[in-house]
């Protein structure tokens, strides 16, 4: 069906759902993040761990008893390394399992509804987590599987649904807008997580998953009243708008698989490990682990807007096709 006339991309209900959805992946990502700057309050080596005075790190700052105690730190638990790791490392391992699930689910069922059970379980997970620490670390690693395996289905459901709801030259816009959210999140949960440690109620640090649990939950709310899984089933979308949504974009699969998986791995690896080596290597506090540790994502939500906008021009004026636009932009991506 060849259109007459396109509807403006703000205001629309393509657009709204693009907010809708940065704002779910924003709150997917401190639903990720927050056990990396949490554990951070919660933790500390076991007092039995030997010091040598006068020991100098690799970064030339010396190693002393009170080195914990100087950023600030007082934990409420005597985890050791290998705990926190495997504690941290558990998102991870249910994350790896349901890719591939979710893709079918949203498919199957709609995205709507999969993004709504893997966001709201998520939250109620986080708003149990305290419970889980102060029994026992490996409950509290076993939620956090259970998170990853949650969150697993997030992202795929979100391609579903704008495989329907994004128009073939404005779907860089549109899902960079939905993407950014993650970025974001980042930024908010790390200074937040700092100040709810410092000050939050319950010894500080549960304040952290409490806060981030109920705006889920609040989120949800606000899911399931604005949104539809397609365009001819929305209740407030206009005929022109409706008419004009169309499906697009064949997947090259194992591309993104690989490219994916090495922006990733250097990603999560910032992402999980960021706080602990600002504590523990640079022995900085509190207010500047949360800042510094948001610093990355500032200039990664920029960069995805940015980017959008500009494959859509580049598409757009057919100054590089759409296959040629996705590999400058992975490469180019790829080379941090």
């Amino acid at each position: 069906m060849e259109l007459t006339s396109k509807p403006p991309l703000v205001p629309s209900t393509r657009f709204t759902l693009a907010l809708v959805c940065f704002f779910g992946c924003l709150v997917t990502y401190t639903l990720r993040t927050n056990m990396s700057f949490a554990i951070v309050c919660m933790a500390v080596e076991n007092k039995t761990t030997e010091v040598v005075e006068g020991a100098v790190s690799k970064c030339g700052k010396e190693i002393t008893a009170s080195s914990s105690s100087n950023s600030g730190v007082t934990g409420e638990f005597e985890w050791s390394k290998a705990v926190q790791g495997q504690i941290l490392g558990a998102f991870f391992w249910g994350y790896l399992g349901s890719q591939v699930l979710g893709g079918y689910l949203a498919t199957r069922f709609g995205g709507k509804r999969v993004i709504l059970t893997t966001i709201l379980g998520s939250s109620l997970i986080t708003l149990a987590s305290p419970v889980a620490a102060r029994t026992h670390a490996y409950i509290l690693a076993g939620l956090r599987v259970a998170i990853g395996f949650l969150q697993g289905a997030t992202f795929p459901a979100m391609h579903t649904m704008w495989s329907v709801w994004g128009p073939p030259l404005e779907l860089s816009v549109l899902t960079g807008v939905t993407y950014a959210g993650a970025q974001i999140g980042n930024v908010f949960v790390l200074p937040l997580s700092g100040f709810l440690c410092q000050y939050g109620f319950d010894g500080g640090w549960p304040s952290i998953f409490y806060t981030l649990g109920i705006i889920g939950v609040i989120w949800c709310v606000v899911w399931m009243i604005v949104v539809s899984d397609r365009p001819s089933t929305h209740p407030r979308i206009s005929e022109v708008e409706k008419e004009y949504i169309t499906k697009a974009v064949e997947a090259a699969v194992w591309a993104c698989w690989f490219g994916h998986f090495a922006g990733d791995w250097g990603a999560y690896t910032m992402l999980v490990s960021l706080p602990s080596f600002l504590k523990d290597v640079l022995g900085l506090d509190l207010s500047s682990l949360g800042i510094l540790s948001a610093i990355p994502y500032i200039a990664y939500f920029v960069v995805i807007n940015v980017g959008g906008v500009l494959a859509d021009f580049i598409r757009s004026r057919k100054i590089l096709g759409t296959l040629n636009t996705r590999r400058a932009a992975m490469l180019i991506g790829e080379l941090q």
